[in-house]
C-alpha cells in the first residue's frame, strides 16, 4: 500500500497534483483575511476563493490520476532544474529584506545558473557581475526606482 500512494505521488499526475494542492494552499491562506460576499455582491476574496477551488479540484482529479497511472514516473534528473530554480526564488525573496538586492540578485542568479549543468564558475561569475551591473544601471540609475540594493545596515 505505501509503495503505491509513492508512485502514485511520484507519478507525472501525482507531482502535478501536489503543485496543485501547495498553489491552493497558498491561495486560500492569502485570501483568508479578505471577505468573500455572494455570487451577486462579490468581496475581494470571491475571485480568489474561487480559483484556490479550482486549484483544488484539478489537484485531485490529478492525484485521481496518478493513483491510476503510477507507472507514468518522472525520472529524478528532470527534477534538477524545476528544484533548483524554485529553490533560487525562494532564497531571493528569503535574503532580499536581510541582504539587499546586489547580494540577493547574485544569490538567484548562481543558483538559476547551477540548475544547468556544464556551466564553469568563471561563467557563473560573469553572469553575475552581469545581471546584477544590468539591473542596477537600469533600475536604479536610468529609471531612478527606489530598489534598495546594499543590505540595510550598509546604507539605512
Amino acid at each position: 500500500m505505501h509503495n503505491k500512494i509513492f508512485a502514485a505521488l511520484t507519478s507525472r499526475s501525482g507531482l502535478g497534483a501536489v503543485l496543485m494542492f501547495a498553489v491552493a494552499a497558498v491561495t486560500f491562506i492569502q485570501v483568508s483575511g479578505l471577505r468573500l460576499g455572494t455570487a451577486d455582491a462579490m468581496g475581494p476574496g470571491y475571485f480568489p476563493a474561487l480559483l484556490g477551488g479550482l486549484f483544488l479540484l484539478f489537484g485531485l482529479m490529478l492525484l485521481i490520476e496518478g493513483w491510476q497511472n503510477p507507472d507514468q514516473r518522472v525520472a529524478p534528473g528532470l527534477l534538477r532544474p524545476v528544484i533548483y530554480l524554485l529553490g533560487a526564488i525562494i532564497l531571493f525573496g528569503v535574503f532580499y529584506p536581510l541582504l539587499g538586492g546586489a547580494i540577493s540578485i547574485a544569490v538567484l542568479v548562481t543558483v538559476s545558473a547551477l540548475a544547468e549543468t556544464g556551466r564553469t564558475l568563471r561563467e557563473i561569475a560573469l553572469l553575475v557581475v552581469t545581471v546584477v551591473g544590468l539591473i542596477w544601471g537600469i533600475f536604479v540609475f536610468a529609471l531612478d526606482l527606489q530598489l534598495r540594493m546594499m543590505p540595510p545596515w550598509v546604507l539605512p
